[in-house]
């Protein structure tokens, strides 16, 4: 996973300013790796460090990141973005009674288009998510409630 100077190493390689807002940001996003948060979770947390932060610069710095490459701006399904710190490839898998989402290791073998469906389209991204339900609300016991 990029750090935080090398993520803002690149953002100034690219032109880009890096404001200590948006180095709040990432290093938010660094200690999110794997909650895949939405932008008002992100915008919540990095406002709870910097007070003074706008959802706009928030929104912003997000889109920049995505823009780069660095940051994975995922539908889920549900409702809401998520953004997801780029990392090795890997799938989803999403709980649709919790919202949960876990990243899983994928095998690049699994992820080739066939030959036959080609057509001479050359991929450049492909993204798998497995949505469901989490044992706890697929089989819920009579009387509990799924646990976060």
């Amino acid at each position: 996973m990029p750090t935080v100077d090398g993520l803002c190493a690149e953002m100034r390689a690219q032109g880009r300013r890096v404001t200590p807002q948006r180095r709040a940001i990432i290093r938010v996003l660094q200690g999110n790796e794997g909650e895949h948060r939405t932008a008002e979770q992100i915008f919540t947390r990095v406002r709870s460090m910097s007070p003074d932060m706008s959802p706009a610069t928030v929104y912003n710095t997000l889109h920049e990141l995505v823009e780069m490459g660095a940051l994975l701006e995922l539908d889920l399904g549900l409702g809401q973005r998520r953004y997801d710190i780029s990392t090795p490839d890997h799938a989803h898998l999403v709980c649709l009674e919790w919202g949960r989402v876990e990243d899983i290791p994928c095998c690049d073998e699994a992820l080739t288009l066939p030959p036959e469906y080609e057509h001479g389209f050359r991929v450049v991204d492909c993204r798998v998510v497995f949505r469901g339900y989490c044992p706890a609300c697929a089989f819920p016991e009579e009387g509990q409630e799924g646990a976060s």
